[in-house]
């Protein structure tokens, strides 16, 4: 028996009825002049070093900050957190004008340029894996993904999150890489947090930046899902299991408006007819991690499934 397109859900589905963590900082980077993003939640401005310029209209949500790649960067101010549990994640979205084998800084808080000084980084290396540190107490926790498929010239929503056990990325929902990690991040007022460089200008990143949002909580996948598709998803519907068939996908027994089907990059692959009996034919999709999307008038409910 041929398998190599059968789909298997996980032991638990994803559908986003719950609100979403507030953060505690959001630069939404919308503006059109000045020196200056405003924060939403936290009244934090972040300062604009080196020349980075606004791109009205050109970003994921709306506007954009643009990034030449030489000493651009934003200072963020020290952002730490003084709420919550010792829990940290954020999230931002990045377009690279190229990716090289040169560590470029997408976000940043350190107090020095060695690796022991972040107190917590994302970073593009290797041209397209991501790397993650943090710094609880005296310790400083490296995390790297594999090379993924990251091209110049396209979006995507990077997350790193730590809920006081473990360190997890997640690169357009899709989670991939975790390592255990424990301890309290502490305060560091003197160390500022930057975007698209460290806060001196070193290591730093080319292309745009949008949306920031800096979190008290160790965001889950299911919330990382939710700030995914924000922009294209409303409230939820629960999931209920239903029957997997050969390269077939059995969800719910209801009449949903529209179906979209994307890949572990966040790209849409395709708007895949969904039939409340029939299920989805997905027989010709490449193996590999997929996001469902079913959507009516105020209503959604996301899988991640696994074609093999």
């Amino acid at each position: 028996m041929d398998l190599r397109y059968t789909v298997f859900i996980g032991i638990v589905p994803f559908a986003v009825a719950t609100a979403q963590p507030t953060p505690r900082f959001h630069w939404l980077l919308n503006e059109t002049s000045g020196t200056a993003a405003a924060d939403v939640y936290g009244g934090t401005l972040g300062l604009l070093q080196g020349g980075p310029t606004w791109a009205p209209g050109a970003g994921h949500h709306s506007g954009a900050c643009r990034f030449d790649g030489v000493d651009d960067r934003i200072i963020l101010g020290p952002c730490d957190m003084t709420t919550g549990t010792g829990e940290f994640s954020f999230s931002i979205w990045v377009k690279p004008d190229f990716v090289t084998a040169m560590d470029r800084t997408i976000l940043a808080k350190t107090i020095g340029p060695g690796a022991q000084d972040h107190i917590w980084s994302m970073t593009f290396v290797s041209a397209s894996a991501l790397r993650f540190r943090l710094r609880t107490g005296a310790v400083t926790t490296q995390l790297s993904t594999p090379p993924s498929s990251i091209f110049s010239g396209i979006w995507y929503h990077v997350v790193g999150a730590y809920d006081g056990s473990a360190m997890r990325i997640y690169l357009n929902g899709a989670l991939m890489a975790e390592t255990a990690a424990t301890g309290s991040m502490g305060y560091h007022p003197q160390a500022p947090a930057s975007v698209a460089a460290l806060s001196t200008g070193a290591a730093p990143f080319s292309g745009w930046v949008d949306d920031i949002r800096l979190y008290d909580v160790g965001l889950s996948q299911q919330e990382v899902i939710d700030i995914l598709l924000e922009e294209e998803l409303t409230t939820a519907l629960p999931p209920q299991r239903d029957a997997i068939g050969m390269n077939r996908l059995d969800l719910l027994r209801e009449n949903w408006a529209s179906t979209v089907l994307f890949d572990a990059m966040g790209r849409s692959v395709e708007r895949p007819s969904f039939h409340p009996v029939s299920g989805m034919d997905l027989s010709g999709l490449a193996p590999g991690l997929y996001l469902v999307c079913l959507q009516e008038q105020g209503h959604r409910a996301t899988w991640p499934i696994m074609v093999q």
